[in-house]
């Protein structure tokens, strides 16, 4: 599936209908004992301005002013909309309360007390969603600035949707904790989003080896538990008003799938079995700094790992949830503030693709040649000279030999030279230069016949030429010809 193609169902993914569940309020009448079964299955710290406002308006009416005038001050420190009605509630209370209570003062100040306190807790709780939602959509920005600038790279590609779905992710926990609207979606999209998590790093780090070759099918199934959990959510929100979860089987399942923490949590600990299972294959033949990268990652995996379990664990404590979901958020936004300054200090980690330096380097093959270092030293800058300059590798016929003769070297001094200085058998390097005067060849001329390519620079057969060619440039040289006009 290409980029484009990703863009585009995230755009629909966020169109999806929400469902959410109102007080109930009829014209300026409240049912108050359906609203106290409604605001029962909630926590205190979940009520909104408006429910305070009705809880007050329902002890108002049973002459429970003290109460009244409580939820009303906290109805006004959340930013009830309607102001005016809520006022004359407060100054209402406010007179029977001092008619009727000898200690009207203290209730007064204490009610005023509340008021302040809350406000503080509006301001600091607003400032940090607007912290979130500001580094929120700088990833957002970074993810499409990923795909799109440095997708010549496919791992930027895979990295760039970690960091919309995560950035997303955090947009929307936000848009739960602020309180100018209510936000109440029948699923949430981030338990969705999830799933693009793991599969994602995983192919960014995967492909970021130079000699990975990833199929379109190898990435669709990848990501096909994501399309699963996406489909559920399609179905379980049309039905979610129509029939109850909890007595129908099949929408029961797909609410247990995309909510389950144990099904979150195994699926993120068999991505970091995968990646950790590559990385040791791979740490000994890796540059230190991307195995530093790599290291930081497999950490980041294991700590949300632990935070999933825990919240599984601990999910029927409703404040351990609660708190969690913070840590959680604070830990993306962490993650994404240091993605964001390795990005600008080191780059190259980043984006870089990572060249795999080999393990088997044929030191002990020539322990006993007498081959000095100075003759090497040698040797190799005139090879280098026959090739850059000379293009040697331009003849259809060289061999070994040949090459040997024109540098005036015997064969067995030339192949140790190649092989210990420059990693590399014969027939490797003078393809390497071959196709490199191919892609230069197309570039001054792209409209350029592949037949007259192949023995313009230096090979003899077709099957050679395709299979050295998509060997070093990951395509045919007809599909990188038609790039190179597309795309100049």
């Amino acid at each position: 599936m290409s980029t484009k193609n990703y863009l585009l169902l995230f755009i629909l993914f966020l169109l999806l209908p929400f469902y959410a569940t109102p007080l109930p309020i009829v014209g300026n009448l409240i049912a108050c004992n359906q609203a106290s079964v409604t605001l029962s299955t909630k926590q205190i710290n979940e009520y909104t301005a408006e429910d305070f406002y009705i809880l007050g308006v329902c002890e108002y009416k049973d002459n429970n002013f003290e109460k009244a005038y409580d939820y009303f001050i906290s109805a006004k420190s959340l930013g009830f909309a309607n102001v005016d009605s809520l006022q004359t509630y407060i100054n209402d209370c406010r007179k029977h309360i001092t008619n009727t209570s000898g200690n009207e003062g203290s209730i007064l100040k204490e009610g005023n007390q509340l008021e302040a306190n809350n406000y503080k807790h509006k301001v600091q709780v607003y400032l940090l969603n607007i912290i979130f939602i500001l580094i929120a959509c700088v990833g957002l920005i970074t993810s499409f600035f990923l795909a799109y600038k440095y997708r010549a790279v496919k791992s930027n590609i895979f990295l760039g949707v970690f960091l919309f779905a995560i950035s997303l992710a955090l947009i929307e926990l936000v848009l739960y904790w602020q309180d100018f609207f209510l936000y109440a979606p029948s699923v949430s999209i981030y338990r969705v989003l999830f799933f693009l998590w793991a599969p994602s790093l995983y192919l960014y780090l995967k492909t970021k080896y130079k000699e990975t070759l990833l199929s379109r099918k190898e990435i669709i199934l990848h990501y096909l538990p994501f399309f699963l959990v996406l489909a559920s959510l399609i179905i379980f929100g049309n039905y979610y008003d129509t029939y109850n979860v909890q007595d129908n089987i099949f929408l029961n399942g797909l609410d247990i799938i995309m909510n389950s923490n144990w099904i979150k949590a195994v699926h993120l600990s068999a991505y970091l079995v995968l990646i950790i299972a590559d990385f040791e294959n791979k740490n000994k033949q890796m540059d230190h700094g991307f195995k530093n990268w790599i290291l930081t990652l497999i950490v980041f995996i294991v700590i949300l790992i632990l935070f999933i379990i825990a919240r599984a664990a601990f999910e029927h404590i409703y404040v351990f949830d609660y708190i969690s979901k913070y840590f959680i958020a604070v830990y993306l936004i962490l993650f994404i503030t240091v993605l964001e300054i390795l990005l600008v200090v080191q780059p190259n980690i980043v984006l870089g693709t990572i060249g795999l330096e080999p393990t088997n380097k044929p030191k002990d093959k020539y322990k006993n040649s007498s081959l000095t270092e100075n003759m090497s030293i040698r040797v190799k800058d005139q090879l280098l000279d026959a090739l850059i300059n000379d293009k040697i590798y331009l003849d259809n016929n060289l061999t070994l030999i040949k090459l040997a003769k024109k540098i005036n070297v015997d064969r067995y001094s030339l192949s140790q030279v190649i092989n210990q200085e420059l990693d590399k058998n014969f027939y490797e390097l003078i393809n390497d230069y071959r196709i490199s005067e191919a892609v230069r060849i197309i570039a001054s001329k792209p409209k350029k016949q592949v037949v007259d390519l192949i023995y313009e620079c230096g090979f003899n057969n077709k099957v050679s030429f395709y299979k050295a060619f998509k060997k070093r440039m990951q395509m045919t040289p007809k599909e990188y010809i038609e790039k190179h006009i597309i795309e100049p």
